[in-house]
């Protein structure tokens, strides 16, 4: 066995010299493959922009679990989009998203924003429960208020601030003691129509795409 491979050794070498140089030039594509990357310039790699790492309700409070970090091309970056997870973890998100949906100030709750606004009264109103897959924190409604004599008065514009759906009745269109109900916020001008209608008569919640 050993006389046979060093028989072949001095033909193994000749044709080792001869591929040489094809053998150097593919050595050298292949290092040019590993590191062209590193050398283009970052707009032509992307931008590392922070994502949702899976699909999250509004009222989410994020954490690092949430997040993750993708290379996105220039032109696809939202406005404000963060490129470091660690500038959101702890902000609260206003609207639900999608996975791999990059997250931009719009979609976060801010911290400093009064969380009914000046001049205005938080009241809470029953909802048909069919609405509430429609219904987030933030989302505009507008209420029309009857009154006993099925007299009706201009709608009310409001502000969703919060959902209940604890004691959701049977039918989805129930609204009675015990459905589902919301917190709204309406201008203070309005809020003693709106709690008229609530006390004496009743509330159509119509939600504004």
């Amino acid at each position: 066995m050993l006389d046979r491979l060093c028989r072949h050794l001095p033909l193994w070498r000749r044709a080792l010299r001869r591929r040489r140089r094809a053998l150097l030039i593919l050595v050298l594509l292949g290092a040019v493959a590993v590191a062209a990357p590193a050398l283009l310039p970052p707009s032509s790699r992307g931008i590392e922009t922070v994502v949702a790492a899976e699909e999250l309700p509004a009222g989410t409070m994020l954490s690092a679990e949430h997040l993750r970090r993708v290379a996105v091309a220039p032109q696809l970056v939202p406005e404000g989009a963060s490129s470091q997870p660690e500038d959101l973890v702890g902000r609260t998100l206003r609207h639900p998203v999608g996975a791999g949906t990059a997250l931009v100030p719009a979609m976060l709750e801010d911290p400093d924003e009064e969380p009914i606004g000046e001049g205005r009264v938080l009241m809470a109103v029953p909802v048909p429960a069919v609405l509430l897959p429609h219904l987030r924190p933030g989302a505009e409604v507008s209420l029309l208020p009857a009154s006993a004599d099925d007299t009706t008065g201009a709608p009310i514009p409001a502000r969703v601030v919060d959902l209940s759906t604890e004691g959701t009745s049977a039918s989805p269109l129930g609204t009675g003691a015990g459905g589902p109900q919301m917190l709204v916020s309406v201008e203070g001008s309005r809020s003693h129509e709106l709690a008229h209608a609530l006390a004496g008569g009743a509330v159509s919640v119509s939600v504004i795409g």
